[in-house]
């Protein structure tokens, strides 16, 4: 009788990924699953203000990638997709080193999410410029008349004076966005402002119409009287007679 012979475990492919949490190797991924798990993760990063994404997010970010057009097989999980963003951040970092350009085709898409976020958290550079005048040992009448025209230039480089120059772009739309809502406070103060002008006008216009009128009834009644004590004279006159 023959004996069975000994058993073998089979080792999985190197292109086989398991359903379970982990993130899968790099063959798992297609390029055309890669490029919808981007987009899907770069909206809700950029809608979050770059920010780090919450496990409900990531699930949703899987059920993008599983419900594209070809479909996954298999169905990519949500620690599935955040390991695989970590992976593709350490590739954008690689290629960023290597002289340009890149030649992988998520390298650019992942540049104008996570490039621009790093210059944008980037510390702005700042340079102060100072300027002091120059003092004379010995002044002359001539020369204090100079030092007049020396410190009257002093004060307008002073008040002209840089004190911080921001390189930024970052900052630069911050200033922008932050000179914009100045401007418009100042122009609703502006618009209330002159609203409440015009409703004291108006009510003053409306006390000045209600005056007039009733010193217009009063020099009615007052002539209305003086016609009744007219005609009481006259009639008195006539009754006497």
């Amino acid at each position: 009788m023959d004996r069975p012979g000994p058993r073998h475990a089979t080792r999985p492919s190197p292109g086989s990924g398991s359903g379970s949490g982990g993130g899968g190797r790099e063959d798992c991924w297609s390029e055309g699953a890669t490029e919808t798990l981007i987009e899907a993760w770069g909206d809700r990063y950029v809608q979050l203000n770059r920010g780090n994404l919450r496990q409900k997010d990531w699930k949703e970010v899987a059920d993008a990638v599983n419900n594209r057009q070809n479909g996954v097989k298999p169905r990519k999980t949500d620690i599935q997709c955040k390991n695989r963003i970590d992976t593709l951040k350490k590739k954008y970092k690689v290629e960023k080193a290597k002289q340009p350009p890149s030649k992988w085709p998520f390298y650019y898409r992942l540049h104008s999410l996570i490039g621009v976020a790093n210059a944008v958290n980037k510390k702005p550079t700042t340079v102060t410029f100072t300027v002091k005048p120059k003092s004379n040992p010995n002044p002359t009448p001539t020369d204090s008349d100079d030092d007049e025209d020396d410190e009257e230039d002093d004060v307008v480089v002073k008040k002209n004076r840089v004190e911080s120059v921001d390189f930024s772009d970052g900052a630069a739309c911050k200033e922008l966005a932050r000179a914009i809502l100045k401007f418009g406070e100042i122009y609703e103060r502006m618009e209330s402002s002159r609203q409440q002008q015009m409703m004291e006008l108006e009510k003053q216009r409306m006390e000045f119409t209600k005056d007039l009128e009733f010193q217009r009834m009063n020099m009615f009644m007052d002539a209305q009287l003086e016609i009744e004590k007219s005609k009481r004279a006259k009639y008195s006159q006539s009754s006497g007679i």
